[in-house]
């Protein structure tokens, strides 16, 4: 079961790796055309309301079968489409397309009709003339939603009989607003479905000018002590990912050192040479929407039970590096971060299979970092394949770790957030190597970071 953006992520996927999705829109308007058939007669009247998307070419599709198989068929249309694919089946269709300002026309000799206005794309409230259409559609005696129910989710949508959704269910659909809910397999790739994409980028909120300071993100580093550098660059990459703020907490041995790198990062001092549950105690002060703990820390079992004070007393947290150990994890929003060398910490092996057993008993989020990153939430699994060998250089999992947590602060899940970062991040290494070459270093990776991610 999955978000309604999720499915638009797919599509966004789908294109990149160069699916097939004339064949998946065939199998689609395939399978509702054979519910049909199979649970109406053919002396029926099917009325086909089509949108300007991928849902519209479904409809075009169920109208090409149904019309071949005898029944009376009527197919408005909401505009000229602005999907290919969807233009293609509507360029197969030999008979009279109505314009959907004749909608009401239609209602009174229809005996089903067919709901292809909206798709899971939608942004906003349904906005006129749609609105008005989807209350007429609203009226006639039988309905069937593709995919989707037009509107589902505003204040303005249609209330089908039955919708007939596609490669999983969608969380937002229930009995109450989807009617009979049937799932249809239409072959959708497991291997593109199981890969990052730049629909990953569609998950990055957009920046809202109403805000004010804080409320695009406010986000703790608690780290140094044995390296100084880690949370400076952990810090670096959540502001070049859009937080607001950026607090770090560091041992007063790396104090000085971090606080001179950049003005815009708001530096505690922690009372002595370490993290440890004592000195954490003044983190309790402030309140963040989430917060990185890890980089730069050290080995020494006193950070490590500040890490799981952390867990005990937080939500949203990202434990990287010397942070990732086992611990009761109280089912909280926590990515934890390893590479290949700091997995077996968690009692675990780097397969699929294991990450998702330990992932699933303790809900969590894992990112395992490699050539190819694995991102699990025991019930998901996805491979990032972008990147480049350069990125092997220290300091390049600070930045993620910084990314990570400005995506937990803005709301994401823990596994949209692995998804996004490890996209984004691997795509800003790929145009740092354009950019700068074999020499680029993680500051160069945070600004390059900062360009993919106004892409969409």
């Amino acid at each position: 079961m999955r978000k309604l953006i999720e499915f638009q992520v797919l599509d966004k996927n789908a294109e990149e790796y160069d699916v097939d999705l004339v064949s998946l829109m065939d199998r689609a308007g395939q399978e509702v055309s054979n519910h049909i058939i199979d649970n109406y007669k053919n002396n029926m009247v099917v009325t086909i309301v089509c949108g300007i998307g991928n849902n519209g070419g479904d409809g075009y599709v169920v109208a090409d079968i149904l019309i071949k198989k005898g029944f009376e068929v009527n197919i408005l249309s909401s505009g000229l489409s602005k999907s290919k694919i969807a233009s293609n089946a509507y360029s197969r269709l030999n008979c009279e397309v109505f314009s959907l300002d004749q909608l009401n026309n239609f209602r009174n000799n229809s005996d089903i009709l067919v709901d292809c206005l909206l798709g899971s794309g939608i942004k906003g409230e349904v906005r006129s003339p749609l609105d008005e259409y989807i209350t007429i559609m609203n009226k006639f005696s039988r309905i069937i939603s593709i995919d989707v129910p037009s509107g589902i989710g505003t204040t303005c949508s249609i209330v089908p009989d039955t919708t007939i959704t596609f490669h999983d269910y969608k969380t937002i659909m229930n009995n109450s607003n989807s009617g009979e809910i049937i799932l249809i397999d239409i072959g959708f790739p497991k291997e593109v479905d199981n890969l990052t994409g730049p629909g990953e980028l569609l998950l990055f909120p957009k920046l809202d000018g109403k805000k004010h300071k804080g409320q695009n993100g406010k986000v703790a580093i608690v780290g140094g002590g044995a390296f100084s550098g880690a949370p400076y660059l952990a810090g670096l990459g959540s502001y070049r990912s859009g937080s607001d703020l950026v607090h770090v907490f560091v041992p007063e041995i790396s104090y000085d050192a971090v606080s001179t790198f950049i003005p815009e990062l708001i530096v505690h001092k922690l009372e002595g040479n370490i993290i440890d549950s004592e000195n954490i105690k003044t983190f309790f002060e402030n309140k963040f929407d989430s917060i990185v703990i890890g980089p730069g820390m050290g080995k020494d079992p006193k950070s490590l039970e500040a890490v799981q004070l952390l867990i005990n007393n937080c939500d949203n947290l990202v434990i990287d590096a010397d942070g990732i150990n086992l611990y009761d994890f109280n089912s909280k929003n926590i990515i934890i971060t390893p590479h290949r060398g700091e997995i077996g910490r968690l009692g675990i092996i780097p397969t699929e299979k294991s990450m998702n057993q330990f992932a699933a008993q303790n809900n969590i989020t894992i990112i395992l970092k490699g050539e190819t990153d694995f991102i699990t939430d025991g019930m998901y699994f996805k491979q990032n394949k972008t990147g480049h060998p350069r990125m092997a250089v220290g300091g390049t999992g600070d930045v993620l770790a910084g990314l990570l947590g400005t995506l937990l602060a803005k709301g994401l899940t823990p596994y949209e957030s692995g998804r996004l970062a490890s996209y984004s991040l691997g795509i800003a290494g790929e145009m740092a190597y354009d950019e700068i070459g074999p020499g680029f270093l993680p500051t160069d990776l945070a600004l390059h970071l900062s360009n993919v991610l106004k892409i969409i």
